[in-house]
C-alpha cells in the first residue's frame, strides 16, 4: 500500500483510472508534503468519518464520498491526499473493504478508509487544544523627521542664533553662568544645556525632529575686523 501511495504521488497518473496506470514522472520537489498542522490532520479525520474517503490502489488517488450520489465520489485537493498518504504511512488510518464507485467517467474498485479509535480520540483532542497565540506585529514606525544639517551661529561670545536645517525653525542660546539658556523662536524659555552642540539639538527635539549634524560658526571671530 505505501509503495503504491508514494509512487502516485512521485508522477502524474494517466490511462485507465482503475486499470494499470501509466506514470509521468514529476519533478523532484513535487512529492507528498507532510503536514504538521495538527488541525489540518483534525480537518481530515473528520472527513473520513462523514462523509467518507477511498483509496484506489492502483493510483493511489483519494476520493471523497458524495453523499448525494450513492456510489459515486470525487477526488480531494492534493494536498488533502498528501494528508491522507501520511495518516496511512503513519498508521492512523487503516484500510477497509473494496468498494465498486463511480468516478469522473469511470467506475471500478476502491477501498475504504477506516479511522481507528485511537485516531478519533487524538483528533477530539486536538480539536479541544486553545490556538497558538499569534505574535503581534510590531506596530508600524512613523518615518523619522529629521533637521538636517543645524546650523549655530555664535553672533558675539555667549550668544549662538540657532536654525533647524531648512524647516523654518530655530531658536536662541545664551550663557548663563556655566550652562546655556536655550530658547525657542519666540524667546521663551526651553532648558538649559551644557554646550552649544547640546542646545542645538534640544532645540531639535523640542520642535519634533530628529536632531541632524551640527555645524557650529563663530561668526564674531570670522568677521572680527
Amino acid at each position: 500500500m505505501t509503495a503504491q501511495i508514494g509512487t502516485a504521488q512521485a508522477g502524474t497518473v494517466q490511462g485507465a483510472l482503475f486499470g494499470d496506470p501509466a506514470l509521468i514522472e514529476s519533478p523532484a520537489d513535487d512529492r507528498t508534503a507532510a503536514t504538521q498542522d495538527p488541525r489540518e490532520v483534525a480537518r481530515i479525520v473528520a472527513l473520513a468519518q462523514d462523509p467518507g474517503l477511498l483509496l484506489i490502489e492502483r493510483t493511489g488517488l483519494v476520493l471523497r464520498s458524495d453523499p448525494a450520489r450513492p456510489g459515486c465520489a470525487d477526488a480531494v485537493a492534493r494536498h488533502d491526499g498528501d494528508t491522507v498518504a501520511q495518516l496511512l504511512d503513519t498508521g492512523h488510518f487503516k484500510l477497509g473493504g473494496v468498494h465498486h464507485v463511480h468516478h469522473n467517467g469511470s467506475e471500478g474498485p476502491a477501498r475504504s478508509i477506516l479511522v481507528p479509535r485511537a485516531t478519533r480520540d487524538m483528533a477530539t483532542r486536538w480539536q479541544h487544544l486553545r490556538p497558538i497565540p499569534q505574535r503581534r506585529a510590531a506596530p508600524k514606525q512613523a518615518p523619522q523627521r529629521t533637521t538636517g544639517v543645524i546650523g549655530v551661529d555664535v553672533v558675539e561670545p555667549g550668544k549662538a542664533l540657532v536654525t533647524l536645517g531648512g524647516i523654518g525653525h530655530g531658536g536662541t542660546v545664551l550663557r548663563d553662568g556655566t550652562r546655556y539658556r536655550v530658547e525657542n523662536d519666540h524667546g521663551t524659555h526651553i532648558g538649559h544645556a551644557s554646550s552649544y552642540r547640546a542646545a542645538a539639538r534640544l532645540l531639535a527635539r523640542y520642535h519634533g525632529y530628529t536632531p541632524g549634524p551640527v555645524e557650529i560658526e563663530h561668526e564674531h571671530r570670522t568677521y572680527r575686523r
